[in-house]
């Protein structure tokens, strides 16, 4: 595996990108979110994760939770109203985080966040100022470190990002911030409570002509719970038809140690078989019919890059009794 085969496979995108996502850092476009990283290899990961979302659509209003947040994504892909399954499963994940800082009457809340396996998102909402259906809103700078750092493991990767999503019922713009991690042997397995110190410094609108709304810097200190049982379910090493990226032309390759949760899937496939990548078409089936595509994620060299471990974050967390199967571009991997 050469060095632009090791970049794709983590944020599993071409080579222009690869080429030119460091360029891009900190240039913050109309439809686009911002990133931070540890490194370039991360911040790639990561804006793939935000950006596999969805942008929301400009003035769109949303309740004044996370729950409420991920209740509207449920609505979107499926059609339906969600089951009290589904919420049993987002309440279950979902923690209150309720601190809020206020600069020159502009006020920060750090709302509420959900937490799964080797992720979480976090709802932050902004009031004090009238937003409006017509711009999108950001921040000059987002900085969040984290104690203990699971990036900090050996062979772990990770990054975050964040965007503007919409306003709630009472007119607050909301922006979401996600946080993923991969690898590093135990670092998946590590449930110990993670502190966050998420840094704002100044709120403006509308990134092509960027008026900004307040000066000033918010800075929030609390506590991310992981203790959280996660479901999981262990399916068998599995033979799947992937697209070579080098020659496009379809190859056999096996699935081991694949673990789906209700917040993704994990799973290994040797380096030499090939690169997973987003044209392969992950995804999740539910019994409705509906499907639900993943947010991103990242791919992590294990030993001396033989092989790939790979970690995918769906859109939503998801009762895995409402799944029928994962799709991996025609092929159907039943869930028991």
């Amino acid at each position: 595996m050469n060095t632009t085969d090791f970049l794709s496979a983590f944020g599993e995108i071409s080579e222009t990108y690869v080429e030119t996502a460091a360029a891009t850092v900190g240039k913050a476009g109309k439809t686009s979110p911002r990133f931070r990283r540890k490194m370039t290899v991360l911040l790639i990961a990561a804006a793939v994760c935000l950006c596999l979302m969805g942008a929301a659509a400009v003035g769109a209003l949303y309740g004044d939770s996370i729950q409420s947040w991920f209740s509207h994504q449920w609505e979107l892909v499926t059609k339906r109203d969600m089951s009290q399954g589904q919420l049993a499963v987002i309440d279950h994940l979902s923690q209150d985080i309720n601190i809020s800082k206020t600069v020159d009457g502009v006020t920060v809340t750090a709302d509420s966040a959900t937490v799964g396996d080797g992720t979480f998102y976090l709802l932050l909402r902004v009031e004090g100022v009238k937003f409006s259906s017509r711009y999108l809103y950001d921040f000059h700078d987002v900085l969040m470190e984290l104690s203990p750092d699971p990036r900090d493991e050996g062979g772990t990767f990770g990054g975050y990002g964040y965007q503007y999503v919409g306003r709630d019922g009472d007119g607050a713009a909301l922006f979401l911030i996600s946080f993923n991690y991969a690898g590093g042997g135990d670092a998946g397995k590590d449930t110990s409570p993670l502190q966050v110190t998420l840094t704002l410094k100044d709120l403006f609108r509308d990134a092509a002509r960027e008026k900004t709304l307040q000066k000033g810097e918010w800075v929030f200190t609390f506590t991310v719970d992981r203790s959280q049982p996660l479901e999981a379910v262990a399916l068998p090493d599995t033979r799947v038809e992937i697209t070579d990226r080098n020659t496009h032309e379809k190859v056999q390759v096996w699935l081991r140690d694949i673990r789906v949760t209700s917040v993704g899937i994990r799973f290994r496939l040797d380096s030499a078989s090939g690169i997973f990548t987003y044209a392969d078409g992950l995804r999740l089936i539910l019994k409705n019919g509906a499907e639900v595509s993943r947010a991103g994620g990242f791919g992590t060299p294990l030993e001396n890059m033989e092989a790939i471990e790979y970690s995918y974050q769906w859109q939503f967390p998801v009762d895995l009794d409402e799944a029928a199967y994962i799709c991996i571009g025609t092929q159907r991997l039943p869930l028991p």
